[in-house]
């Protein structure tokens, strides 16, 4: 797995993704969370992901987290205050895929 470039650790020092996590709590009931990741975080959170329990916040940000499947209130919340959009996301199964996604990060194009 190759290294970002110093200008695409920048970008990604700077970037936030926000992550939808579906699991488990200790009862076996269905939980999730939103979690915003740092980019330059991303693929590490996607290793711990892999072993099992982990706690997204030693990574991120929980955003919003509760039992079962987000409301419409909590899914239009996330959507206006944080700009998720729920058809477009993207299922990011490893770290490889992590790493694919923080590659391909760009600046934003600015009008000046």
């Amino acid at each position: 797995m190759s290294k970002l470039s110093a200008s695409e650790q920048i970008i990604a020092e700077k970037t936030v993704c926000i992550l939808l996590v579906r699991g488990e709590n200790p009862d076996g009931q269905p939980i999730y969370a939103y979690v915003a990741v740092r980019a330059d975080k991303l693929e590490s959170f996607m290793e711990a992901q892999k072993s099992g329990m982990f706690y997204p916040e030693d990574f991120g940000v929980i955003v919003e987290a509760g039992e079962g499947e987000p409301s419409e209130e909590i899914r239009k919340k996330m959507e206006t205050e944080y700009g998720f959009n729920h058809q477009m996301m993207v299922d990011i199964p490893d770290s490889d895929k992590a790493h694919e996604i923080t590659s391909n990060l760009k600046p934003p194009v600015t009008d000046e």
